[in-house]
C-alpha cells in the first residue's frame, strides 16, 4: 500500500468524485483510477461503488477511512520530527481545551519558552477525547485537559489545579445576584458543544434536585465560548463558562456573573503525556517547568 494512493482515496471518499479529484490533482482520470485499483487489490476489498452520479464508499472503504486519517497524520507527525532533529530543535506539541487554549495556557508556554528559547512550541485547540488520542499516538507531546484521567489509558498525568465554571447574564438582565439550582428552569439557557466537561457536571447537580438538561430551557448550542459569550451579551439567555474566558466583559459590564447557591462546578485540570522515559529531553523539560509553575502562570 502506497501511502499517496491512501491520500488520493480520502479525497476522492470526500469528494464522491474521482474526475474532479483527479482534474484538482493535475493527474488523469484513468490514472487515479489505476491507483485506486490498486489499492484495492492491496486490501483485497472493493472500496468504492462507481456509477455515473460518482462514487460512494463501501462498507469495507468507510473502515479504510476510518483509519486512514490517523494513519497519514501519524506519517505527516514522523515526517515532520524527522525534519526538526535534521535542524537541530526541538518542537513540542500542546493540546488544550479551546477555553484553556485561547485565555490560559498562552502565558503559560511564554515563560516555558522564555526559559527554554531553543525549544519550539505549537498550541493547539482540541477536545479532552482528541488530546489523549493525540497523546497515545505521539501527534501531540503532552496535553491539558479537564477532569480525570482512566488509568487504562496509561499516561502520565498530574493535578495542575481548577478552573472555574461560572454561570453567566447579560449585564442589565433582571435575575438576583444569587438563585438556587432550581430557579436554572426559569430562565433561557445556553449551551456549548464544546464544553461537555461542564454539562457533565451540571447533570450531576440537577441530578441531587431530580432535575436533568431537558428540564432546563435549552434555547440553542454553540459551538465555541466565544461564541456563548456573544449571545449572553446580546440578552439572549444565561450560560455556563470558564471565569477565565470572560474577564474583558467582565470589565465592559457586557455579562455579569450569578452564583448558584452551594453549587460549584469547577473541574480539575490535569496535564497527561506519555510516561516520561518515552519523550524527548525537550518534552520533559517544558512537562517539568509546566508543573513547577502550574496555574499562577495563567493568564
Amino acid at each position: 500500500m502506497h501511502l499517496e494512493s491512501l491520500k488520493y482515496f480520502r479525497e476522492v471518499a470526500s469528494e464522491k468524485s474521482i474526475s474532479k479529484v483527479a482534474k484538482k490533482s493535475h493527474i488523469s482520470q484513468s490514472a487515479l483510477s489505476q491507483l485506486i485499483q490498486k489499492l484495492e487489490e492491496d486490501f483485497g476489498y472493493k472500496l468504492l461503488n462507481r456509477s455515473n452520479k460518482g462514487v460512494e464508499l463501501t462498507e469495507m472503504g468507510e473502515i479504510v477511512l476510518k483509519y486512514s486519517n490517523n494513519i497519514i497524520r501519524n506519517y505527516e507527525t514522523m515526517v515532520e520530527e524527522l525534519e526538526t532533529t535534521v535542524k537541530q530543535y526541538n518542537k513540542v506539541r500542546i493540546n488544550g481545551t479551546w477555553a484553556l487554549v485561547t485565555y490560559s495556557l498562552p502565558c503559560v508556554i511564554y515563560k516555558i519558552k522564555k526559559k527554554y528559547p531553543n525549544h519550539q512550541y505549537e498550541l493547539i485547540a482540541s477536545t479532552k477525547e482528541d488530546t489523549i488520542t493525540d497523546v497515545q499516538n505521539d501527534i501531540c507531546d503532552f496535553g491539558v485537559v479537564n477532569g480525570n484521567i482512566s488509568k487504562e489509558h496509561d499516561l502520565f498525568t498530574y493535578a495542575i489545579g481548577k478552573e472555574k465554571i461560572v454561570l453567566i447574564a447579560p449585564g442589565k438582565y433582571n435575575i438576583p445576584d444569587k438563585i438556587k439550582l432550581e430557579d436554572l428552569t426559569k430562565y433561557d439557557m445556553i449551551m456549548c458543544n464544546s464544553n461537555n466537561h461542564i454539562s457533565n457536571n451540571l447533570k450531576k447537580e440537577l441530578k441531587n434536585i431530580d432535575k436533568d438538561l431537558d428540564d432546563l430551557n435549552i434555547i440553542f448550542n454553540v459551538a465555541t465560548d466565544g461564541a456563548v459569550k456573544l449571545a449572553v451579551s446580546n440578552g439572549y439567555g444565561l450560560a455556563f463558562v470558564p471565569y477565565e474566558s470572560i474577564k474583558h466583559e467582565l470589565y465592559e459590564k457586557t455579562v455579569k456573573v450569578i452564583e448558584i447557591e452551594d453549587v460549584s462546578l469547577d473541574d480539575e485540570i490535569y496535564l497527561i503525556s506519555k510516561k516520561f522515559n518515552k519523550l524527548t529531553k525537550a518534552q520533559r523539560e517544558s512537562i517539568e517547568y509546566f508543573m513547577e509553575i502550574g496555574q499562577k502562570s495563567f493568564c
